[in-house]
């Protein structure tokens, strides 16, 4: 009985050997379990390089909103309110294809003093009230480029984007939008000062 009891271990301890080692041999599930410990770090990746694309352009076309006002109204010395309205507006449409509603513009024409002190002169706004004449500019002006009596145009946009993967990646980047402010200070183009008929 002894004998049957002992060759029936050993048989078994074989068995298992032979049955762990197959097992340590066998490779076909690896794939698999790689691929389940790597497709959450894939869909990050994947998930962050959207997001920062998105974040990307759309700081490109808030340079391209302040740059391309400031330069459009540069070139006339004076403006009807319409016109430079409808233009205002137009730069807003850069931002397509992001919805237009969070893009705030501030055009502001500045009067330079003596002190080299830029107050508004006139001031035209998109989704934000414009600027009362005589109140401080919107931007820092570099003494550089302040001239007693001659004008400034000065814009600043602002934005906040928030793309469908912000959320998901705020536990790991703590960022819970993109904020945008863009300023574009420049002269006149043809004279001295830009009025508003």
């Amino acid at each position: 009985m002894m004998t049957r009891l002992k060759n029936a271990i050993v048989k078994s301890r074989v068995s298992f050997q032979q049955a762990s080692t197959r097992l340590l041999r066998d490779r076909s599930g690896v794939s698999a379990i790689e691929f389940v410990l790597l497709f959450p770090i894939l869909v990050t990746m994947m998930a962050g390089t959207v997001d920062i694309g998105q974040a990307l352009t759309v700081s490109r076309k808030m340079n391209q909103i302040a740059s391309t006002l400031g330069d459009m109204t540069s070139q006339q010395a004076t403006w009807k309110a319409a016109d430079i309205d409808a233009i205002v507006a137009g730069a807003a449409t850069i931002i397509d294809p992001y919805s237009k509603t969070g893009v705030k513009i501030e055009l502001a024409i500045l009067d330079i003093d003596a002190t080299l002190k830029a107050k508004v002169n006139w001031s035209r706004g998109y989704n934000t009230p414009a600027l009362v004449k005589g109140v401080a500019s919107p931007v820092p002006i570099p003494t550089n480029i302040a001239q007693s009596g001659v004008q400034l145009i000065a814009v600043r946009a602002t934005y906040s984007l928030q793309t469908p993967f912000t959320k998901l990646l705020t536990p790991v980047t703590g960022v819970t939008s993109y904020n945008y402010e863009k300023t574009y200070i420049m002269r006149p183009r043809t004279g001295e000062a830009i009025t508003l008929e």
